[in-house]
């Protein structure tokens, strides 16, 4: 089971949210000289310390795009049945570890949102609605769905942001070069401000998941793509080797720019394929995040 091999970590990656004093004792050989409490060493004459307890409970709010492009798919398991299998994984983790754990389903609006609470019984009732629940809507925006979250989420929560984060309005091949594919991805990457008010009263993580075929197309001649969101159709020549370079390259910039842009605004991302396991990634951030607290 992945939320057994990761609970440890699980537990590690992410801290409490303050410490409790708990007792004082004699200083030992190894504790950190930062927790002496000196006036209580001036009085005994020997070193005593203070001993704090972790405030261990978080509450975790996952929030799951389910727009009509996750329901893509050409390994195994499609974009959204990864994202659900992985949503269940994380909530697991939180019931396990005592924390809270809430669930946002969204679209172009928030579609569904359950507040953090804690219990097998509240971790079946998200699991159920991750399996069950189908959206009024099939298409994205996550500027107008990231501005309503922030006014529901309570502060100072873990949230992770899965999403395939495809772009509404990608550059035609016809038009494609470094400039119109620089400004498809800024107009589409419009949710800025609102991810930075998210940074300021949340522990945020990106988590994107894409199809290994949404990289690379094949030498099958003419075929029509049809975008879910929107029912778009446009007829592509897959004899034509520059036809596939260019699709691939819009596809590959797209998430290198995606990644830069989190970065810099401090967000940590996952790269996730549905061609490839998720747990060493997962297991990835939670190590990387330990070693960072």
């Amino acid at each position: 089971m992945a939320s057994e091999i990761l609970s440890g970590e699980y537990k590690s990656a992410f801290k409490g949210k303050g410490l409790n004093f708990e007792a004082i004792r004699e200083y030992q050989i190894g504790d950190d000289i930062r927790g002496i409490d000196w006036k209580v060493t001036a009085r005994m004459q020997e070193p005593f310390v203070r001993q704090y307890k972790e405030e261990r409970q978080l509450s975790i709010i996952i929030v799951l795009d389910l727009s009509a492009s996750g329901d893509f798919g050409t390994q195994e398991h499609n974009k959204q049945e990864m994202a659900v299998e992985l949503a269940s994984v994380l909530a697991s983790l939180a019931i396990k570890s005592n924390d809270k754990v809430g669930m946002m389903l969204i679209t172009d609006h928030v579609e569904s949102y359950v507040p953090p609470k804690q219990g097998k019984a509240h971790i079946f009732r998200l699991i159920k609605d991750l399996l069950t629940f189908r959206p009024k809507s099939k298409k994205t925006n996550l500027k107008a769905s990231l501005q309503e979250a922030i006014s529901m989420m309570p502060n100072h929560s873990v949230v992770f942001l899965i999403s395939d984060f495809i772009k509404s309005k990608p550059p035609s091949l016809k038009e494609l070069s470094s400039e119109t594919v620089s400004k498809s991805f800024d107009e589409n990457f419009n949710y800025e401000q609102e991810l930075k008010l998210l940074r300021q009263t949340q522990d945020l993580i990106a988590i994107s998941i894409r199809d290994p075929r949404e990289f690379w197309l094949p030498n099958i001649g003419f075929v029509e793509l049809i975008n879910p969101e929107t029912g778009s159709k446009n007829l592509l020549n897959l004899n034509r080797k520059d036809t596939r370079e260019l699709f691939a390259h819009m596809q590959s910039d797209h998430i290198s720019r995606l990644s830069a842009k989190f970065k810099r605004l401090g967000v940590d991302f996952l790269d996730l394929s549905t061609h490839k396991p998720y747990i060493p990634t997962l297991l990835h951030m939670f190590l990387t995040r330990e070693r960072r607290s």
